[in-house]
């Protein structure tokens, strides 16, 4: 069975753009150059065949003029000349066929002109000049002159075969120059982060790729616009559900105050715990809500270990219910450029579901350290490290997307958008947050950003956040290491 490779051509140049144009500018540039080879080997076939031509006029022009010695021979000269190229010149006889002494037999009533005649074993190209003394004749065999007439062709048709495989580079290197700004536009685009819907640039893009990115940048504005219009329905309908969620509260409270029965008192338990949950859901709403408009514009020099001893403060009492060593095991960070309320809303989400998903009597770590880059840059590392069950490694990513719940822990509860507010803010903040399993076991949690220069200006104050606390000893560790 004969493969066809038309077909499979037609699917290799389908999944490229590059590989199409390549494709069919190499048959245009490989046909073109066959094309005006073959023409240019005709011409030089007829180009040397009517040389020769006329060097047979001149011959017989030189015999009429000069009157050389009849049936003479032209012998070439020279070590390497080839003894059939010679010409013959002989006076014709009026009648009957003359024989020349080298066995050429020409006939006697040659008209004037070009002839090609078989004579012997050969066939000869001969010219006929009329003149008083008899018509003189110049032959020469065919053969020889065929082959100088190859050799010329020759000598015209192969610079072009040889120019054909050149220009096939040539074009393979003009299209990957004319796609490039389709693969810087692509780099471009890829660079890009989850939150990134501002248009793309026009600037020095050609104009046929124009009508494409303006489509482009067409449905970038309406997904920003579909996005802006299901940010503001989540934080409208989390604000008008605070309100009953917090009547209901406010009435099971109430309602807990009185005599009720073992049985009813339970249910009433539950109630009170579902809207405890209930309450914490639409709060994450509302701050994924707000996290996601964008960056804050209130961003200035903090110290993030100010923020950090809030977070531990605030969260130390659910530590202390669940009996988990919590503690900052290390301080030696650098001021950042950030919102302290975005970093705090950051830190108190981690450090919350660290709680959670440490089992009791365990224990969970800060660490607040400075890293130097080989750019020379500064990197201020914030981690929160556990003693729970981790998160699977092909679980990672999965981790960050809002309202998942992964099965790390069955008797926890949660509404999964911890995590993803947490992103939002990094990406706010201009840092990066990643999860780690520790080798000892336990789910590390490290946010990172850029440090900013010291100065020798007073130092950097978190606003809103006291820049003590009652929990924080001498050493910036909250309190005992154990809660009894």
């Amino acid at each position: 069975m004969r493969l066809n490779p038309i077909p499979l051509l037609r699917h290799w140049a389908a999944q490229s753009l590059r590989r199409r144009l390549w494709l069919w500018m190499t048959i245009i540039v490989a046909v073109a150059g066959l094309s005006t080879g073959a023409v240019s080997y005709i011409f030089g076939y007829q180009e040397a065949n009517e040389l020769q031509d006329a060097q047979l006029r001149q011959i017989a022009s030189l015999v009429h003029r000069y009157g050389l010695k009849p049936s003479s021979v032209i012998e070439p000269h020279g070590a390497d000349a080839d003894r059939d190229a010679r010409f013959i010149i002989e006076r014709l006889r009026t009648s009957g066929t003359h024989t020349l002494a080298n066995g050429l037999a020409l006939p006697s009533k040659l008209t004037p002109g070009m002839h090609t005649i078989e004579a012997g074993a050969h066939s000869w190209r001969v010219f006929v000049r009329q003149d008083s003394s008899g018509d003189i004749a110049v032959a020469q065999r065919t053969s020889v002159r065929n082959e100088a007439a190859v050799d010329s062709g020759l000598r015209t048709l192969v610079p072009m075969l040889t120019l054909v495989p050149l220009l096939v580079l040539l074009v393979s290197w003009v299209v990957r120059r004319a796609l490039r700004p389709v693969r810087r536009l692509a780099s471009l685009v890829d660079a890009r982060d989850d939150h990134r819907l501002d248009p793309l640039p026009l600037d020095e893009v050609p104009l046929e790729l124009r009508p494409f990115l303006a489509s482009i940048n067409s449905l970038l504005a309406r997904v920003a616009s579909m996005l802006e219009r299901e940010r503001r329905f989540v934080a409208d309908a989390a604000h008008e559900l605070r309100t009953p969620i917090a009547a209901l509260t406010l009435q099971a409270e109430n309602l807990d105050h009185t005599a009720l029965p073992t049985a009813t008192r339970s249910r009433l338990h539950n109630l009170q715990q579902g809207l405890t949950r209930t309450r914490a859901v639409v709060e994450q709403l509302l701050s994924l809500a707000r996290v996601q408009t964008g960056p804050a514009s209130t961003q200035q020099r903090i110290d993030p270990a100010q923020v950090v001893r809030h977070v531990l403060e605030d969260l130390m009492p659910l530590a202390e219910q669940r009996r988990i060593d919590l503690g900052l095991e290390r301080q030696d960070g650098a001021p950042i450029l950030a919102d302290s309320t975005q970093l705090y809303t950051l830190l108190r989400n981690g450090l919350d579901n660290a709680l959670r998903y440490t089992p009791e009597g365990g224990r969970v770590d800060l660490a607040l350290s400075t890293e130097s880059a080989r750019d020379g840059r500064s990197w201020v590392h914030i981690d929160i490290a556990d003693t729970g069950p981790g998160i699977a490694a092909q679980d990672m990513d999965r981790a960050f997307q809002p309202f998942e719940r992964l099965d790390r822990a069955a008797e926890t509860t949660g509404s999964g958008l911890g995590l993803a507010i947490m992103r939002n803010i990094a990406q706010n903040l201009g840092g990066q947050i990643t999860l780690d399993n520790r080798p000892e076991g336990g789910l590390r949690l490290r946010y990172s950003q850029l440090a900013q220069p010291s100065t020798a200006t007073a130092p950097a104050v978190t606003q809103g956040t006291p820049s003590s606390h009652p929990l924080t000893q001498d050493n910036g560790r909250p309190g005992p290491r154990t809660v009894e």
